[in-house]
């Protein structure tokens, strides 16, 4: 798959509904997309330009929202884009929130013209259909991030490619009817979509990422019967497990070996965006962007977030996750935290020319969310050999014993340590209804411990404006961007902002 990252840039260019807004759809050179959809051939290419099309959201974007608002990581560079993100003081005006609303919509509008246009043309049906289910999961996969964001979002399924001025007729569909779209998509696509592919596909969507994925929707949507029902489809063992329970399994991958670029697409892996490195402009920025700014060439040539003090010292010395996940680096009087995730095959890395995929779904998420689906329905003792799976993986003890509450806590503990500077944890707080007793429990607890080489961050961007940080009710979701109201004024900003 990583070559099918490579696609035309003309077609790119054509199938793009979008410049800098998703609703700023017009463009005067465009060939009518009809033109385009008369052969199988072009049809896989207006499929890769869609795949194309994630590559912006998750590199550079949206680890920004899952990451940098949470007490794993931080910008170290003030008053940029990313810092407003450590302090939740986000301005409608964040060009991080332009990119990751354009990125999406453009993507979603790729995959909606496939979608229309791709039924009529005469080629070989089980690919055809493969490719629907393909375009439903990515269109799926991309509303899920959206609605996580911002609540309430344009629901675009019809085709804009030749019509834009119809895109200003969206205004923002309530949450609930975009959970009924992203769930409809993602049923049509595990019904069609194989259970693995070939080497030269690896990368595409499996019937096994569209159960992982919903199971996720379910989740969030606190369906906890859905969840586990749909989860457990995927686990040995489980009432609901089925074919695709034993495709992925922690005892084949080690830890460390998830994330090593000699080893991508491995079985933990149930979903992942691709990455190319070689100058070619498909290499992720991962490696270069995760490290600590004044390392030079020693691990990276940039650097600039770094992981908080909070996260380094929560992993148990026993934890073999912490040797890949976290570690301490010093030079000339500098000093920092950072994750060793995206380095693993060792530096230096090109600057923004990573070879590291983006993980959006593993298998260890898949247990522990069997297992928090199962607490929640107050199942603790049953959800305790999902949540031990991981740990033992990790070196660690089992579980015992716990009562629901302790579970949920020791839930939410195990999914940090296990997907730190995955993008997983402000979208895990703010599922849980956790995110305002974690942060601002976090904020107060570092707002008077100052900054040392030797304990360095401690007192990084914990304080606006003299203030401890305080997370509100209304930042539980980010702002609309501001330029999408300018362009369309029957977008409504979300209260607060």
């Amino acid at each position: 798959m990583k070559r099918y990252i490579l696609v035309l840039s003309f077609l790119i260019t054509l199938l793009s509904s979008c410049k800098d807004s998703f609703l700023d759809l017009t463009d005067p050179t465009k060939i009518p997309t009809d033109n385009l959809f008369t052969s199988q051939a072009n049809v896989t290419a207006a499929v890769n330009a869609v795949y194309n099309g994630l590559l912006s959201i998750y590199n550079p974007t949206y680890f920004v929202f899952g990451e940098l608002s949470t007490d794993n990581a931080y910008e170290v560079v003030s008053a940029n884009a990313h810092y407003f993100f450590n302090i939740y003081n986000v301005d409608p005006s964040n060009a991080n929130l332009q990119a990751m609303w354009t990125s999406s919509y453009k993507c979603i509008s790729r995959a909606n013209t496939v979608l229309a246009k791709a039924g009529a043309v005469k080629m070989d049906t089980t690919l055809k259909n493969r490719y629907l289910a393909e375009m439903k999961f990515i269109r799926a996969l991309n509303y899920f991030n959206l609605v996580r964001i911002w609540g309430d979002v344009p629901l675009v399924t019809d085709d804009l490619s030749d019509n834009y001025q119809a895109a200003y007729a969206y205004g923002r569909t309530p949450t609930a009817k975009v959970y009924d779209q992203i769930i409809l998509d993602l049923k049509a696509a595990e019904a069609v979509l194989p259970t693995t592919y070939a080497n030269a596909d690896l990368g595409r969507p499996t019937s096994v990422s569209a159960k992982a994925l919903l199971g996720k929707v379910y989740l969030t949507q606190q369906n906890y019967e859905q969840a586990v029902a749909k989860l457990g489809e995927l686990i040995p063992g489980t009432p609901t497990a089925g074919k695709f329970a034993t495709v992925n399994s922690l005892i084949t991958t080690s830890y460390g070996d998830i994330f090593s670029t000699a080893n991508e697409m491995n079985k933990e892996i149930v979903y992942a965006v691709r990455y190319l490195a070689g100058g070619i402009g498909l290499g992720s920025t991962f490696a270069s962007a995760f490290e600590p700014l004044f390392s030079g060439a020693d691990i990276v040539q940039l650097g600039g977030v770094a992981q908080r003090l909070d996260l380094y010292t929560a992993y148990a010395g026993a934890d073999k996750r912490a040797t890949f996940s976290t570690t301490y680096y010093t030079k000339s009087g500098q000093a920092d935290y950072f994750t060793r995730k995206y380095i693993i095959n060792g530096p230096p890395y090109a600057v923004n020319d990573g070879d590291n995929d983006w993980i959006v779904l593993r298998y260890s998420d898949v247990l522990l969310m069997h297992a928090e689906a199962l607490n929640e329905l107050g199942k603790p003792t049953d959800a305790l050999p999902y949540i031990n799976q991981v740990r033992a993986r990790a070196g660690l003890p089992n579980l015992t014993g716990l009562s629901q509450s302790d579970l949920r806590l020791a839930i939410e503990t195990e999914r940090r340590l296990e997907f730190s500077f995955e993008g997983h944890r402000w979208f895990d707080l703010v599922r849980t209804n956790r995110l305002i007793p974690v942060m601002n429990a976090f904020y107060t607890k570092y707002s008077s411990v100052p900054n040392t080489v030797d304990v360095p961050n401690k007192g990084l961007f914990v304080k606006s404006g003299g203030a401890i940080v305080q997370v509100q009710q209304s930042q539980m979701l980010f702002p609309i961007p501001l330029a999408e109201i300018q362009y369309n004024p029957i977008l409504t900003q979300n209260p607060g902002y």
